[in-house]
């Protein structure tokens, strides 16, 4: 038999490849960790007797400073992928961005105490530290997810005999993928294992958000101090030169008449000082060949980025605030969106993609987006329910703790937030995995981390979105933002799967 005909199995992964996503891990929950409390450190008053809060901006302009500073951070991550791959590396681009990111917390930390204490400082030090982490979280996101496959370096195919005595051959592409699905699975473990989500809301609400954002910083720290401890240690691979500049160079040689064609016969003589050896128009064609290559990786991943996930953090987490709680930070409710992934992900992965596979069903990665846009939509579509029960029920009605002394929420349980959130769990499953995985491996060798700032970017448009949202984002106009969104993105459901079937069509 031959090694064509074998089964395919993943093969081991290197001890490196879980160092790099364990400081990930600590990364990503002190990303969470922060973004989960900004709704309520904007929006609410100090003095708030069921809601303290800190800057007491409103609803309105919490959302829209929330939305603004994201779509600058999913666009920061196009400039640290252009500094990797063009002129530092992705090593040295991470270590710098550790220490962009460790200063930023540092100002949000010590200016949210002084805010506490004497009032003063709250939102000029998170104007100035939101901007530095925004610049971190841009330079260290988009490499780490590639610096993390750099430590599983190209081998071989081979073929090994499992403990059944049969044989089967490695798949490089099967261990990519368990490394993709570990990586995500463990950070939303991560964040439900206490290093973030549940911690940092239940500080907020009794210690301040000094201590919340300390926490943030110490998490930070820590993942800092292990990349330097490994830093010579880790596979890194070298810039490849300014991928961008050589594209726009390529393009303007071939537009040229003076530039011969790879197709043509004659050669066009230049004088001997304007030839460059290196530019020839085989090697311009394949620059634009990969610029192109590129462009299909990131396409995909623009309906799967988390481009609706910011906009229902903050607002589930404002409609929270307008329920029953019973006691608990209204913000707590958010780590039911990383729990449902935890629980889920390995039984989409350990039985439904397998079972599919031996039924030979066809759940393409393409597919596999557009499903998950659907349980997106499914999420909005059940939240805009809540939302009008909240209108209907008293004591305040479509003007939620408005009415009364002391505000009070209406009488809707919070616990009714549980099937968004399962609903926006399997969203990201099924969409921004399989959008992370085809982005890496559509992507050429030497823009990797441009692929991956890319479909950063595309999560910013989203962001966008929050920000046109965010002048109508208050009661009672709730229900028809969440009934609108809900509609674009049954819209946007459609329209994919319709282009992806067409696609397939075609090809065949």
């Amino acid at each position: 038999m031959s090694e064509q005909d074998l089964p395919a199995v993943r093969g081991h992964v290197p001890y490196r490849v879980w160092v790099v996503q364990g400081l990930y891990f600590l990364e990503i929950a002190a990303s969470y960790g922060l973004s989960q409390v900004l709704q309520n450190y904007l929006q609410l008053f100090p003095d708030d007797p069921v809601r303290p809060g800190a800057l007491g901006l409103g609803e309105a302009r919490a959302v829209l400073i929330i939305y603004i500073w994201f779509i600058y951070s999913y666009s920061t991550p196009l400039v640290g992928g252009l500094v990797a791959d063009c002129w530092l590396g992705r090593r040295k681009t991470i270590q710098v961005g550790f220490l962009i990111y460790i200063l930023g917390l540092g100002i949000i930390t010590g200016t949210a105490f002084s805010q506490r204490i004497y009032g003063t400082g709250g939102l000029p030090g998170f104007i100035v530290g939101m901007f530095l982490v925004g610049a971190g979280t841009g330079t260290v996101k988009p490499n780490i997810t590639v610096f993390l496959i750099d430590q599983f370096p190209e081998e071989e195919p081979k073929v090994v005999v499992l403990k059944n005595g049969k044989s089967a051959v490695v798949s490089r592409e099967l261990t990519i993928r368990f490394i993709w699905n570990s990586n995500y699975w463990y950070n939303r473990m991560i964040n439900v294992g206490g290093l973030c989500g549940i911690i940092t809301t239940n500080v907020e609400k009794y210690a301040g958000f000094g201590f919340t954002f300390l926490i943030c910083l110490c998490l930070i720290v820590a993942s800092a101090a292990i990349f330097q401890a490994g830093y010579m240690k880790f596979e890194t691979a070298p810039p490849s030169g300014n991928a961008i500049a050589n594209l726009f160079n390529a393009l303007r040689r071939r537009r040229d008449p003076g530039h011969r064609n790879p197709d043509q016969t004659e050669v066009v003589r230049q004088p001997a000082a304007q030839q460059d050896d290196s530019a020839t128009p085989n090697k311009d064609e394949a620059i634009i060949a990969e610029a192109k290559s590129a462009l299909r990786a990131c396409l995909p991943s623009f309906p799967s980025s988390n481009a609706l996930h910011k906009f229902m953090d903050s607002t589930l987490i404002a409609q929270a605030g307008t329920m029953q709680t019973h006691g608990l930070p209204n913000d707590i409710m958010y780590n039911l969106n990383p729990i449902s992934v935890m629980v889920f992900l390995p039984f989409f992965q350990s039985w439904i993609y397998p079972t599919l596979a031996k039924r030979k069903i066809n759940f393409s990665a393409e597919h596999r987006i557009g499903v998950g846009l659907f349980c997106a939509a499914l999420a909005i579509g059940y939240t805009t329910g809540i939302q009008h029960l909240i209108y209907i029920t008293g004591p305040c009605f479509s003007h939620p703790r408005k009415c009364l002394a002391g505000n009070m929420p209406n009488d809707v349980t919070v616990g009714l937030q549980t099937p968004p959130y399962v609903f926006l769990g399997w969203a990201e499953i099924l969409a921004i995995v399989s959008g992370t995985e085809l982005a890496y491996s559509r992507a050429p060798a030497n823009m990797k981390s441009i692929v991956q700032a890319l479909f950063n970017l595309f999560s910013a448009l989203g962001s966008v979105l929050g920000v046109g949202v965010s002048f109508a984002a208050y009661d009672p106009n709730m229900v028809i933002v969440y009934g609108s969104i809900t509609g674009l993105l049954l819209f946007v459901t459609f329209a994919f799967e319709l282009a992806y079937l067409l696609r397939g069509k075609a090809s065949s």
